[in-house]
């Protein structure tokens, strides 16, 4: 238990995140310094162990009730020794030196409901359905213990954690659930609380029912009042001094009160009881195999409650946890307790955070509490014998009703409603059906929740147009002035994330809504951009088919950009033609220099003229003074692949491309060549570097047969000094080019942000 004020018994029950972890660490004062290492650890020992092995003797009485009373022996001592086995690997392993590890009763609420189902038919001597529960008990410890080693050996650890708080909820809660149940029997003596109901027996009501269901109020109301951690055991030890004290006072011996049911039917003795191996003759391996589904729901259950624990620990120590190691330590034990028969367990939160505030800094805190429950274990049968059944009962009722109080209850304070009440589902489909169903159901709500919250994130990054994204090509005024124009015409849609059913349809449901939103000014063209999606599923391809069909509705193109290969595969096994209903480019720049070519060629004007004359008369209007200016310039023309600029030259020319085009490229330190911008007609070249008069950065080739006019340094200083009318022309020109350029960086840089 080790349970402080609003915090679970012992952090078993991955309150890690149900409570702040400072809740625990503030009630406890920190330990003078200099204190001796070994007094600490003894009483992190001493109260470790005293609790553990108090929840040992109910997990024992829970799991061997009812046809498996005759193993009750022999089920605290496998659950005892388990209980060492993971205490003292932990405290040899783990990265937290303090780190104290308990067997913890979340998950056995599955196993005991895993034992019941698979052992209720089963024919033969009590021997056999004992040594068939044990093998069961031990065979979900061991896989347990190759889980957790697996997630930590894989490198899951924090990838494990994904899994939605409201699934962990439900099952934990669902686990209560079973916990009250399985403490019906103990109590009763009846194997359901509707066969005792049918005939209730008044002794039993009073003697055992009662006590117990007082016993674990007090618990419940007690651990929620007082603060302290040392309250647990007191109370534990002090419930079971009083009713010795009481058998003594009233004059009645142990073998009447073994009698009357206040008692457990045990023979008394001085020696634990433990396994033997000789009892796996008498397995019935076909039962444990059968059990599967419910050795796996332990599995998961203690990944969840070791990684929420792990996370707690780190929180409230400052240290950071390797949570894959931390899940190997706790594999290697899980695995050497599941050879014993023991049930699972791993490292607790609250005792763990307690050694160190009280000074237990070292592997002493693990290694005390090993030895207090070894010495725990070899008067296992005596401590059988003389617990009180009202409080092996009231404890494991306890322990069920904190779970639902914390898990159901309080969550709803915690959790919106709609996540609520999957806590709510999977407890009642545990309650009223059985655990497999509501672990089928809550994969099932696992796996809704996933793809909901999955499909509520944006999977288109980037939505623009033509207007508001142009390619890397330099344009006329005139051609950049219709582009700006009619850019509507061309949607982007850049996408991002994994496609699958429930993304993909957004996307054809936004394709939808463009032609619409457009009214009569209708797309031309639809740029799908994959530069940023990781994948796509078989469901998400019927929608890219749709959006063909649209694209000929309409009478739109689609052009796809930067298409990943294992996406291109996909789309291709899927039965799609991507060259067939869709143009394929390698990027979103060459995409959009394709659409941009496809509307100039609509617009006779777009050239702004053939000739530099007339391209300038586009930009700056009407002037007398073109003419001279356009004669003041070399003619250049040049053939593809001829070097108009090379990097590392001195900037003395500026260049105006008449017709043509011309690229501005870089060469990277691997030797690739890397295309900055194209430049076409109406485009200046060079003015930025002239004017800063540095060197050039970029090479300039000719790509398409260009005739360029250049402007030779010497040329502009003699215009200067003699013609002031023409130079301000020329620097006007500059200007506005300049302009051009920065207002397409800034549209871009914003749409970018959008």
């Amino acid at each position: 238990m080790n349970q402080t004020k609003g915090q679970a018994p012992l952090d078993r029950n991955c309150r890690a995140q149900a409570a702040p972890v400072s809740a625990v660490t503030a009630e406890i004062p920190a330990a003078a310094s200099g204190t001796n290492r070994v007094l600490p650890a003894l009483s992190v020992g001493a109260i470790a162990g005293i609790d553990n092995i108090g929840v040992g003797l109910a997990i024992a009485s829970l799991l061997f009730s009812g046809p498996l009373s005759s193993g009750l022996g022999i089920g605290v001592g496998t659950v005892l020794l388990a209980a060492v086995i993971i205490a003292l690997v932990t405290a040899l392993g783990s990265g937290f030196r303090n780190a104290v590890a308990l067997v913890q009763e979340s998950s056995v609420a599955v196993l005991a409901a895993t034992l019941a189902a698979a052992l209720a038919d089963m024919p033969g001597d009590p021997t056999s359905r004992v040594s068939t529960a044990l093998a069961i008990i031990g065979t979900s410890t061991v896989i347990t213990g190759v889980v957790l080693w697996s997630t930590g050996a894989l490198r899951l650890g924090r990838f494990v954690r994904l899994l939605p708080y409201p699934v962990v909820a439900g099952f934990i809660a669902a686990s209560g659930w079973l916990l009250v149940e399985g403490a019906v029997p103990i109590m009763t003596g009846s194997s359901s609380l509707r066969d005792w109901l049918a005939d209730v027996d008044p002794q039993r009501l009073w003697l055992s029912v009662v006590p117990a269901i007082g016993f674990s109020v007090t618990l419940l109301l007690g651990l929620r009042a007082v603060r302290g951690i040392y309250i647990a055991p007191l109370m534990l030890v002090g419930a079971i001094v009083s009713f010795h004290a009481i058998l003594f006072a009233a004059d009645v011996d142990l073998a009447h009160a073994r009698v009357l049911g206040l008692l457990p039917s045990t023979n008394a003795g001085t020696h634990a009881v433990l396994p033997d191996p000789a009892l796996l003759a008498s397995v019935d391996w076909s039962r444990v195999l059968a059990s599967w589904p419910g050795l796996l729901s332990v599995a998961a259950i203690s990944l969840v409650g070791a990684l929420l624990n792990t996370g707690g620990v780190e929180l409230a120590t400052g240290r950071e946890a390797n949570y894959d190691h931390e899940l190997r330590v706790a594999g290697w034990a899980n695995m050497a307790a599941g050879l014993g028969g023991g049930p699972s367990g791993y490292t607790g939160l609250g005792i763990t955070v307690l050694a160190g505030r009280i000074g237990a800094h070292g592997r002493e805190a693990g290694l005390a509490t090993a030895c207090v429950l070894l010495a725990g274990l070899f008067f296992a049968e005596s401590l059988v014998g003389g617990i009180p059944v009202f409080v092996t009962s009231g404890l494991v009722l306890y322990l069920g009703l904190e779970l639902l109080l914390t898990w159901l209850v309080e969550t709803r304070r915690r959790l919106p409603v709609s996540e609520w009440l999957v806590v709510v589902l999977i407890t009642a489909v545990v309650a009223f059906t059985g655990f497999v169903e509501g672990l089928l159901v809550g994969i099932l709500v696992s796996a809704g929740v996933f793809i909901y919250n999955y499909s509520k994130l944006p999977v288109i990054r980037l939505e623009a147009t033509g207007a508001d994204r142009r390619s890397m090509v330099d344009r006329s005024a005139a051609a950049s002035t219709q582009l700006q124009a009619h850019g509507n015409a061309t949607v982007i849609l850049r996408l991002q994330g994994y496609l699958f059913f429930a993304t993909a349809d957004r996307i054809v449901e936004r394709v939808r809504q463009k032609p619409v939103e457009s009214g009569t000014r209708r797309p031309r063209f639809l740029v799908l951009d994959f530069k940023h999606v990781s994948g796509i599923d078989s469901a998400a391809i019927a929608s890219f088919l749709k959006i063909a069909n649209l694209a000929r509705f309409h009478s739109f193109e689609v052009l796809i950009t930067q298409l990943p290969d294992d996406v291109r595969r996909q789309l291709t096994l899927g039965g799609l033609d991507l060259d067939a209903e869709f143009r394929v480019e390698p990027d979103l720049d060459h995409a959009l220099e394709y659409c941009e070519e496809r509307l100039l060629d609509d617009f006779a004007d777009a050239a702004g003229g053939d000739g530099l004359r007339e391209q300038l008369r586009a930009a700056l209007g009407d002037h007398q003074r073109l003419p001279d200016l356009v004669a003041s310039m070399t003619r250049l023309d040049l053939i593809s692949g001829e070097f108009l600029i090379r990097a590392g030259e001195q900037a003395d020319d500026v260049y105006f491309v008449a017709s043509g085009w011309v690229r501005i490229q870089v060469t990277l330190p691997d030797g690739r060549k890397l295309r900055l911008r194209t430049m076409t007609r109406g485009a200046v070249v060079g003015e930025v570097a002239q004017y800063l008069g540095q060197r050039r950065t970029a090479d300039v080739i000719c790509e398409k047969p260009a005739t360029v006019y250049r402007m030779a340094r010497e040329t502009l200083q003699r215009i200067e000094r003699e013609d002031s009318e023409l130079a301000a022309l020329f620097h006007r020109t500059m200007a506005f080019a300049l302009s051009e350029k920065l207002t397409i960086a800034n549209r871009l840089i914003q749409s970018s942000e959008s």
